[in-house]
């Protein structure tokens, strides 16, 4: 089963910056490797009309698990994957920027992906800004509301906001007036039913001064942690580990079946295509296959 993003071509006309559409397909590619917890990309193509992003269908938002009360094995192989994830983006160049609930899907093993990459950038590239706020205010790295010069850390960031959230159904940062931010960090208690190292953990990645955070001098800092001290991370590299995370089916979806064809669309003004960025995102979006377009879509499409 398959995922469809349809964009308007006109929409790109609207928007601040449309490069965003182009940037997620080129980080797709960049990081499409077998087995990695990312979004498989599949293909894009356009028409007249629409932009359309194929992906992998995914069963799972994790974001209909936040009710639940975790338990640590849950959290840490919640952590877990997306370490695997970090490793992949530090080693490609890349930061998501955008790592929150939303952009995380589970898989059909339920293990955890990331999705989402429109506002992904190229570290090593001069034109991409690093100073700018972007993706979820309530996990921004503090340097990021502060608009200082960013890296990959501030994704390590965002994810001790998210443990901490799976603790206490609620993030550990707001903005008050004047963009002033608070600094937290977990008291450990027996109470709270989780393990020092635990703890330790997530107020390592909540540390204010990235320099300090942990992971800034080296990726492997996440899993040499005393927090996975008996964690085996080549059983989660080859799938092998069961996940703690039960089924919960998405819900409302819009599904590609011969109920839900593609209807035709009333094409747009030609004028739009005639603008040289719009131009340029629409010819450089293609990364077809023209079997496997046909193979997809030869029951739907009119």
């Amino acid at each position: 089963m398959y995922a469809i993003k349809t964009i308007p071509i006109s929409l790109l006309y609207k928007e601040k910056f449309p490069t965003k559409y182009s940037n997620e397909v080129n980080s797709l590619i960049k990081l499409n490797e077998k087995n990695s917890l990312i979004q498989e990309f599949i293909c894009t193509f356009h028409d007249y009309d629409n932009l359309y992003f194929v992906s992998k269908y995914y069963d799972g938002f994790m974001h209909n698990y936040l009710n639940l009360n975790f338990t640590e094995i849950q959290i840490q192989f919640f952590s877990a994957c997306l370490i695997r994830t970090f490793i992949l983006l530090r080693r490609k160049k890349i930061i998501h920027r955008d790592v929150h609930f939303e952009n995380l899907v589970l898989d059909e093993k339920q293990y955890i992906n990331l999705i989402d990459f429109h506002i992904a950038i190229d570290y090593e590239n001069k034109n991409d800004p690093k100073r700018n706020i972007v993706g979820s205010p309530c996990l921004c790295a503090p340097e990021m509301i502060k608009r200082l010069n960013y890296d990959y850390n501030s994704d390590y960031y965002r994810l001790g906001g998210m443990l901490y959230f799976m603790i206490f159904k609620k993030y550990p940062n707001y903005l008050k007036l004047k963009q002033n931010l608070t600094n937290i960090s977990i008291k450990y208690d027996k109470k709270l039913n989780y393990s020092l190292e635990c703890i330790d953990f997530i107020n390592k990645l909540l540390l204010e001064n990235p320099k300090e955070r942990i992971g800034f001098v080296n990726i492997e800092e996440l899993k040499n942690h005393s927090f996975f001290n008996d964690f085996n991370w080549n059983d989660l590299f080859e799938k092998k580990i069961n996940s703690p995370f039960p089924k919960i089916e998405r819900n409302n979806i819009f599904l590609c079946n011969k109920a839900n064809k593609f209807q035709k669309r009333i094409s747009i003004n030609s004028n739009i295509l005639k603008h040289e960025t719009i131009m340029k995102i629409v010819l450089n979006y293609d990364y077809t296959n023209p079997l496997l377009i046909l193979k997809i879509f030869k029951n739907f499409m009119k």
